[in-house]
């Protein structure tokens, strides 16, 4: 996950850390590119 920040600066989570911290980071990010779902799309199991 990709954070932009009001202040240009970006911030990058891996999937773990994105879904404990996303709360908070909804509520400061500018713009938010999550491509988590790619992680699981078209997996076996």
């Amino acid at each position: 996950m990709r954070v932009e920040l009001p202040s240009g600066g970006q911030l990058l989570f891996c999937a773990h850390h994105s879904k404990a911290h996303s709360e908070k980071l909804h509520q400061v990010a500018l713009r938010i590119h999550d491509e988590t779902d790619r992680l699981t799309r078209g997996a076996v199991g």
